[in-house]
Formats: structure tokens, sequence, C-alpha cells
């Protein structure tokens, strides 16, 4: 795989991640309506720690998008 592929997968990645957290609490309280439930999840905090692992995630795929546009540049040179 290329490295705009891997960059790409890592941004893909990342905007899953980011959605995750939510898609998460809408499934677990659909089969209940106790509104307890999703104000447990959020005391939980589960939403800071992907928040920094989706960062993390969005920094590595930024970097091999610019080392693949970067060692392009330098080829056509």
């Amino acid at each position: 795989m290329s490295r705009r592929g891997v960059g790409v997968a890592f941004c893909f990645l990342a905007t899953f991640l980011y959605i995750l957290p939510n898609l998460l609490a809408a499934i677990i309280t659909s089969g209940s309506a106790q509104f307890e439930t999703y104000i447990f999840l959020l005391k939980k905090n589960i939403v800071q720690q992907f928040n920094e692992i989706t960062v993390l995630t969005l920094v590595v795929g930024l970097i091999y998008l610019l080392w693949a546009e970067i060692s392009e540049f330098r080829k056509k040179k």
C-alpha cells in the first residue's frame, strides 16, 4: 500500500473513531427508554478517551499524506 493509501486509511479511521462514542451511546440507549443509561455513559467520560486516540490517528494520517506529497515533489525535480 502506498503512503497516500495509508494516510487516507488513517484519516478514515479517525473519522470512524470520532463518530463511535455517539454511535455506541445511541445503540445502548435505543433498547431502553432509560435516560439514566445515557447519563451514566457521559459520566464515565468515554468521549475524552476516544478524542485523544482520534487526534493521534488524524495526525498520523496527515503526516503520511504530507510525506507522500513531499516525496512525489522531490521525484519530479
